[in-house]
């Protein structure tokens, strides 16, 4: 099973209180000391031992690192890369709770960007934005920047600066530390369990960039296209009113939960993309609504209740003071 299947489970599951088992040979989901609310993917090590894959280090001795013998890893490299090899797979996580609403958002929002910009190309200059996409997405996933701010993308790759500022593929790297720790002693399924989180960990590298292994939101919705950077921009250079069309489709009440989750994506589009940096271009959104009563108040407390780098602050030299002071309990 590729690691889109197993996003999609995920998805689908904060769609379906009552889904049924992830189905894979040696992957499942398990709630971690007793939390109903959580779920985390898990690997089978044999019929009495499992092992959550952000704890696979877990499986080792870390004390095997003070004795490094390879001339590109210091212990310090040794251990940002376990940390980050760990907590990257917290991406599949599945947190129901109320109070990870928002970040779970997040999470699906950046992963999503940094995928798709890879697949559709790159035509407004997005690098920086995928980059910065991917630091959020760590930074969410509770790596700290001195492990994030090491990574960048180039050619598509995923290259990691190292102790001595030289930067390396990953994929090399995941392939150099587990030559050092299967240099010591461990039982056949330890073992066994090590070369398949190997294999894992340089999948999960290629999902999170979108290489080889593109995950898509399934969902029958027309405005979907919508949810992709390179998609929201081009239409919105090209034919403003159009998206603005869309967006104020997306406060439609009626909306499907698998809509509603369509329709926040494109928001943080126009919140990220346009909103951000040249926040005046409410003033537009405002006259386009002119002749639809009470819909810019709608779409104004859907922006701020959202809060992906915009608030209240964000508006106040924009001329629409009157139209914020109406709105209570939103920041």
């Amino acid at each position: 099973m590729s690691f889109s299947k197993i996003y999609d489970y995920k998805l689908r599951a904060y769609f379906n209180e009552r889904i049924s088992d992830a189905d894979h040979e040696y992957l499942f989901y398990s709630y971690p000391d007793q939390e109903q609310n959580l779920r985390v993917l898990t690997l089978n090590i044999n019929e009495q031992d499992h092992i959550s894959l952000v704890r696979w280090h877990d499986l080792f001795d870390r004390s095997l690192f003070t004795k490094m013998d390879h001339p590109i890893l210091s212990i310090t490299d040794a251990e940002r890369l376990i940390r980050l090899l760990s907590l990257m797979f917290n991406v599949f996580d599945i947190h129901k709770d109320a109070a990870y609403s928002r970040k779970n958002l997040c999470c699906v929002y950046y992963q999503y960007q940094v995928s798709h910009l890879a697949e559709g190309g790159n035509e407004f200059s997005l690098t920086q934005d995928r980059l910065f996409f991917l630091h959020q997405l760590l930074f969410e996933l509770g790596l700290g920047d001195d492990i994030y701010d090491r990574l960048t993308i180039e050619n598509n790759k995923l290259m990691y600066s190292m102790e001595d500022a030289q930067q390396y593929d990953l994929h090399i790297l995941i392939d150099i530390l587990h030559e050092h720790i299967n240099k010591n002693e461990m039982d056949m399924d330890t073992r066994a369990a090590l070369g398949k989180i190997k294999i894992l960990q340089g999948q999960l590298v290629n999902f999170i960039l979108g290489s080889h292994d593109v995950y898509d939101f399934p969902y029958d919705d027309f405005n979907k296209p919508f949810a992709e950077a390179t998609m929201f921009i081009q239409a919105y250079n090209s034919n403003k009113n159009r998206v603005l069309e869309v967006l104020i489709d997306c406060i439609n009440e009626h909306q499907s939960p698998t809509e509603q989750f369509i329709s926040t994506m494109i928001w943080m589009n126009y919140s990220y993309f346009v909103l951000k940096s040249n926040p005046s271009e409410i003033t537009y959104f405002k006259c386009f609504c002119k002749k639809k009563p009470g819909v810019f108040m709608k779409v104004l407390s859907a922006l701020l209740e959202l809060r992906f780098f915009v608030d209240k602050s964000s508006f106040t030299n924009t001329g629409i003071n009157y139209y914020l002071s109406r709105l209570k309990g939103v920041k």
